[in-house]
């Protein structure tokens, strides 16, 4: 699931939008996901937002696996970041992510593992700030794969 084409160091994106349209097409060109996966992002992410309030801000947007032909999960950080509401939050909470976490997972119950595994990965700052202290894209998947290995 975590592989070295879909680790992004200190890529820039000027809003949710561009980043969604990006990582979607990249994934489509790829084979990973179905059209329409961008759309799906962008309705889900209205509704229910992925911004946690960790320190540097992370975001974890996904959406219905019925869109994903291979699990898999971007791993980006940001060079300037970029606002997302809170999850569970109102409106008005906005959070200033610089991790973007973005999951292409068919199955139901390995979405809801993967997820979990990921949250509790995100609460260990260590990893968080490894990533983006990290100095070219190479690092960066090594302390991914070091901190979730068991996905």
């Amino acid at each position: 699931m975590i592989t070295k084409d879909l680790v992004f160091h200190k890529i820039k994106f000027n809003n949710q939008d561009e980043l969604f349209d990006y990582f979607s097409d990249d994934l489509e060109k790829k084979g990973i996901v179905k059209s329409g996966f961008a759309t799906a992002l962008k309705a889900r992410e209205a509704e229910f937002p992925t911004g946690l309030p960790v320190p540097n801000g992370v975001a974890i947007p996904h959406t219905d696996g019925s869109l994903v032909l291979k699990d898999r999960i971007i791993f980006a950080t940001l060079e300037n970041a970029i606002q997302f509401n809170e999850m569970g939050g109102d409106a008005a909470d906005k959070i200033d992510v610089q991790v973007v976490i973005m999951l292409a997972i068919a199955g139901g119950q390995k979405h809801l593992d993967t997820l979990q595994k990921l949250i509790l990965a995100i609460q260990n700052q260590t990893f968080i700030s490894d990533m983006l202290a990290s100095t070219n894209q190479e690092a960066m998947l090594a302390i991914v794969e070091k901190e979730l290995m068991s996905l």
